[in-house]
């Protein structure tokens, strides 16, 4: 009876540990790094996303700190959206109570090119380097 008992506990034992370990319905991502440049200077900082061309996939995304990126993607062919904002000097938002104080008036100053109608592209990979370099001209 004490065999039988252990043997119906290791079975058990034995069937949760494979099916925690299964297979998982995450996908696969793979490291993805690089460069990012406004009029050959680094951007100082702003966000990267990677969209998926075909749009089955997840967007990867990751912060643009000092001209600099990584993060993780799936494989496949990528639009890239590159956005950074900053203070517009002298002005103020809209909105708020008016017992607050003004808000300072923010804008996006990377080109619409790079972000809402991007033309920048990238071919994640399953083997070998993910490093891209972004040039990004403001005219």
């Amino acid at each position: 009876m004490k065999t039988l008992s252990f043997c119906l506990i290791l079975m058990c034992t034995a069937g949760m540990l494979v099916g925690c370990g299964g297979a998982s319905d995450a996908p696969v991502t793979y490291p993805v790094s690089g460069n990012v440049t406004l009029d050959g200077e680094p951007l100082a900082e702003g966000n990267i996303i990677f969209r998926d061309a075909a749009g089955k996939a997840a967007s990867a995304a990751g912060k643009i700190e000092n001209g600099e990126f990584s993060f993780e993607a799936v494989a496949g062919k990528k639009a890239v959206v590159i956005t950074a904002t900053r203070e517009v000097p002298g002005k103020t938002a809209v909105g708020g109570a008016p017992d607050e104080p003004p808000v300072p008036a923010i804008e996006q100053y990377i080109p619409d090119t790079y972000n809402e109608k991007t033309t920048l592209e990238a071919g994640v990979s399953d083997s070998g380097a993910n490093e891209f370099t972004f040039d990004l001209k403001s005219k």
